[in-house]
């Protein structure tokens, strides 16, 4: 943030400032993370209030929740004034029930990926996620004996996909496909946007059984129970047949290399040699400096699992591996570098 030195004039901070600025990002984490799950901006909705007054009704200590708070007043989370504290354009994205919430991902930045940065450098030195440096159990391992971190993860995951749906579905054609299989499609995030936008097209999506009762409720709730499919199963050994096109969206980033091309080829197979299929991922740019977002993400694969984000170059690669080539790459509007890449048997 600019200094205001005794003249008044406004100048860049020194690169120490900055620096230790970046170092004590891991207070800021953790506040935010504070914030979230005492639903201090939900309790902000009505106006400003004291920490003292939000401690009471929070059921925290009030001197230690004033100095949280005016931390992130200096973050421009919160403003503070004489009446106490009240909500900034950041802030209300904490708030549990806005668009583009960002509660979900504060929650499980705070409750999970928090202590899995402790295992980067031995993941650097040694291979490997950090999150299994550090729990000894992979995440999705770690999250099934943990109901509580699981339903945060995925509260994160749902405000992610929302925003993503949105841009893809404003960047991205679907109405020349009749039958689309969206391939570990989650709770249905996406599915629903495009069935929404494009009103010719089927949908199936396939997941994990016991994770596609959710989707099944989304897309009954959105009206189109009866133009969509919900079935069970696991992408390594086979996905339902006979669709033109094939939709993974954020899979692949999920797995190492071998694992991806095991996950391609079943969709080869089971296409054919007609259809398309169709990744939503985010594509590295050259520079680091061009999207922070997808570098960003880069680093979280590589603190929870092992996976990773790829450039155009290592997409076709992998693509070429199981028996496709690119035809087109059509960018997004995203901020985290997202981009449908549209791929055909070769």
């Amino acid at each position: 943030m600019p200094t205001i030195p005794s003249d008044g004039a406004s100048t860049e901070p020194s690169p120490q400032v900055r620096f230790a600025h970046l170092m004590d990002g891991y207070l800021v984490t953790q506040a935010l993370y504070v914030a979230a799950e005492l639903g201090i901006a939900d309790r902000l909705a009505g106006g400003p209030r004291t920490a003292a007054d939000l401690a009471a009704e929070a059921g925290a200590d009030p001197g230690a929740l004033h100095r949280v708070l005016r931390l992130l007043a200096a973050e421009g989370i919160f403003a503070e004034s004489d009446d106490g504290f009240g909500l900034t354009p950041l802030g209300d994205l904490l708030r549990a029930d806005v668009p583009g919430s960002q509660r979900g991902a504060c929650l499980a930045r705070g409750m999970l990926y928090y202590a899995a940065v402790g295992g980067l450098l031995r993941a650097v030195r040694e291979g490997g996620a950090a999150f299994e440096h550090v729990h000894g159990q992979s995440l999705f391992e770690y999250l099934g004996e943990r109901p509580e971190l699981g339903a945060a993860f995925q509260g994160s995951m749902v405000a992610r996909s929302t925003q993503e749906a949105a841009a893809v579905v404003a960047a991205y054609d679907f109405s020349g496909y009749r039958r689309l299989v969206d391939v570990g499609g989650g709770t249905g995030v996406l599915l629903t946007a495009i069935l929404t936008a494009t009103p010719g097209l089927h949908g199936v999506l396939f997941d994990r059984p016991q994770s596609i009762e959710t989707a099944q409720r989304r897309l009954t709730e959105a009206g189109l129970a009866e133009r969509s499919d919900t079935v069970g199963g696991d992408f390594f050994a086979e996905v339902p047949a006979g669709a033109d096109a094939y939709l993974l969206s954020r899979v692949i980033h999920d797995w190492n290399d071998d694992d991806s091309i095991r996950i391609l080829s079943t969709c080869r197979r089971a296409m054919g040699g007609q259809g398309r299929l169709l990744l939503v991922e985010a594509v590295l740019p050259e520079r680091a400096v061009e999207q922070p977002a997808a570098i960003r993400m880069d680093l979280h694969m590589l603190i929870l699992l092992h996976g990773r984000e790829r450039t155009a170059v290592e997409f076709a690669d992998l693509l070429g591996q199981a028996g496709f080539r690119i035809t087109r790459l059509v960018p997004t509007a995203s901020p985290a570098g997202i981009a449908v890449i549209e791929a055909v048997p070769a």
